[in-house]
């Protein structure tokens, strides 16, 4: 086996930033009008708030009103995430009520989010369709997807298995920009910097010629490092092309690929450091056409390649182990949507088949290979009935595995429209997970195989509602409850070894409040709050290292003539044992400004500043895995 050892690429330079045109950021912009809106504008952002126009895809498979919606979901758009100056899609998830995230340094870092207190591989992360989840580990790395390609975020906080098979604890589905449709040639270029050569080089290319659209876009990300060994170099480049059909219908394709090595810092108490490097290719082709007036038939193939190699190096003695992961699966789902005025019912079969390669090497143990796959195969339905006020949302899937066995996963739904701005929501549904086929078929060292274990199930309710019937007030409020059986945890064997089993009952129980104002002079104030209670149903003890209290917060402020700021907050309670020396006593704050200094009808120039972490708050698990103190990064962004 050839193992590559990584450079750590660390400069002892002086650090720039990048401040250029900080003070026409701050420049005075003319506060006219420092008043409340007018009627009609206070009605806009109440639609804001809450839009029944605003249409997901990722509750039942089909667009429908987020007022049909019986889950907790949460929508990010691209304005959102250009506003936050984010870098990868783990930044945008730590601001994100009910998603807890433990972060392990700066920009283009590991990360894995769990949603309402549930484990990091139990959350489906997908783009375009396509699982972003290893095969092997059942881990979703949201901090090497890029966001300068994506359209919206659409978040299910809760099992949404009906809908999308092996999702226990929630669906982060990331949806990519298509094509503009109403010129031939747009784009973006921008670049950042800031502090030990962070810098975030992108552009994009998009327009639409006759019935042909296209969409490209590209960059790159590197850092040496906001802590020690902790660099980071990635690349990334997406491509998108559709062909709308003369029936009405369209053909669609697209092709992802983003690579790296990064640091993962290092653990001067047991002197060793940590190194990854990865590549990933995504690809799908889809077709979408009207076989009738009501009828709706769609194909999809998806392709994923992942390689993920990592290196643990002792400070003192070099290379101590390697491990190397070749993923690969590809899948295809079909289905046909019918709808009526009121009605709208998706049905739908979909197969995937994951193929992985673990070949690992430690020092004075040997090597060890292992070769093992997972076929999934499942068919749906699910539907919406609209009555009046009241719109019921029925769901049912049953899900095969070559590894795990079959799962059931009804679910019933159903909200309940009181005047124009007030929805009740309340949802039941069964929901699995498929564990990581690490654990099935064993590693060849320390982990022994258990080829008798089963999925992680869940029972789950959630009910609550969303209101702007407050004039200057939009709230939101739901109460859930997570009842998992045959969680799995680690057991020590005899031998030394240990093995995962199906062990375990375990209750998530807990409840999320967000609240947001109008503008007033300009500026906007939100803020959210989860409370989580997680324990074993059979000891009721707390689990540990498991988010028991995350608080976020935000104020922005748009003057709608090209200034924009923004401070964020967050702050996350784990509930881990003191031996691993946790911090987490104070919020993170990050500003980030931006103010447009050129527009015309074609062109326009902006330029933006964010300081990160800007009190140097402490907010991590573990001592060796901290997060970065203060540090600031500027650019400009040329759009055209």
């Amino acid at each position: 086996m050839d193992i590559r050892l990584i450079e750590n690429r660390r400069r002892n330079l002086t650090p720039v930033i990048g401040l250029l045109g900080l003070s026409v950021l701050l420049a005075p912009t003319g506060f006219r009008g420092y008043a409340w809106a007018q009627a009609d504008e206070e009605m806009r952002v109440l639609e804001m708030f809450y839009e029944d126009k605003e249409l997901v895809v990722t509750p039942t498979r089909d667009p429908k009103p987020v007022s049909q919606v019986a889950e907790n979901i949460t929508v990010i758009t691209a304005k959102e995430i250009r506003n936050l100056n984010a870098h990868t899609l783990a930044d945008v998830l730590v601001t994100i009520t009910g998603v807890q995230q433990d972060w392990r340094g700066g920009p283009g870092s590991l990360a894995f989010p769990g949603i309402q207190g549930s484990n990091p591989n139990q959350v489906l992360v997908l783009i375009d369709g396509v699982s972003q989840t290893s095969t092997s580990s059942n881990f979703a790395d949201v901090g090497a997807i890029p966001v300068q390609n994506i359209e919206r975020v659409e978040i299910i906080k809760g099992p949404a298995s009906t809908s999308w098979g092996s999702s226990l604890g929630g669906i982060i589905n990331v949806i990519t920009k298509s094509p503009e449709e109403n010129r031939a040639a747009a784009g973006m270029v921008s670049a950042s910097l800031g502090e030990r050569f962070t810098g975030d080089y992108r552009g994009e290319l998009t327009g639409t010629v006759g019935s042909f659209g296209y969409y490209l876009s590209g960059g790159k990300l590197h850092s040496d490092g906001l802590l020690p060994h902790n660099s980071v170099d990635t690349d990334r480049a997406y491509l998108k092309l559709t062909h709308q059909l003369p029936d009405g219908g369209d053909l669609r394709f697209s092709l992802g690929y983003s690579a790296g090595d990064r640091g993962d810092q290092m653990d001067p108490v047991a002197r060793t450091s940590y190194d990854n490097t990865f590549d990933n290719l995504l690809t799908t082709l889809s077709i979408s056409l009207p076989l009738t007036e009501r009828i709706d038939w769609d194909l999809s193939l998806r392709s994923q390649w992942l390689e993920y190699d990592q290196f643990r190096n002792g400070l003192d003695t070099g290379l101590v182990d390697a491990s190397l992961l070749d993923d690969r699966s590809f899948g295809a789902t079909t289905k046909l949507v019918w709808r009526t005025g009121d009605h709208s019912l998706t049905v739908g079969a979909e197969f995937d088949r994951g193929d992985f390669r673990l070949e690992q090497e430690s020092s004075g143990i040997g090597r060890s290979s292992v070769r093992s796959h997972i076929a999934k195969s499942a068919i749906f339905a699910n539907d919406t009935i609209v009555f009046g006020p009241l719109t019921i949302t029925p769901g049912i899937r049953f899900d095969h595995t070559t590894t795990n066995g079959d799962f059931l996963s009804p679910s019933l739904g159903v909200t309940w429209g009181i005047g124009e701005h007030t929805v009740l929501r309340g949802a039941l549904a069964r929901g699995f997970t498929v564990p990581p086929v690490i654990y099935t078929v064993g590693d060849g060292f320390a982990l022994a195989p258990n080829p008798d274990l089963k999925m992680e199930k869940v029972l789950s309710w959630q009910a609550g509602f969303e209101t702007s019937l407050l004039r200057y007030l939009w709230l939101k409020s739901t109460f859930f409850l997570h009842d998992v059986s045959d969680a799995v945890v680690a057991t020590i064997l005899s031998d030394g070894q240990f093995r995962y089993e199906n062990r375990e009952k375990q209750r998530r129980q807990g409840m999320e409040i967000e609240v947001k104002t109008i503008p007033f002079m300009y500026t906007t104030l939100g803020a959210g709050y989860t409370f989580v209670d997680s324990k074993d149903r059979n000891t009721h003890q707390r689990i540990p290292s498991a988010a028991r209290q995350t608080v976020n917060t935000t104020i922005q402020f748009d003057d709608l003539k090209g200034t924009r700021a923004n401070l964020v907050g967050r702050y996350i309670w784990w509930n881990a044992p003191d031996f691993i020396q946790g911090s987490y006593t104070s919020m993170v704050w990050d500003l980030n400004v931006a103010r447009n200094i050129y527009r015309d009808e074609r062109y326009s120039v902006e330029l933006f500043l964010a300081g990160r972490n800007l009190f140097n708050g402490s907010q991590y698990v573990d001592a060796t895995l901290k997060n970065p103190c203060r540090w600031f990064e500027g650019g400009i962004r040329f759009d055209f």
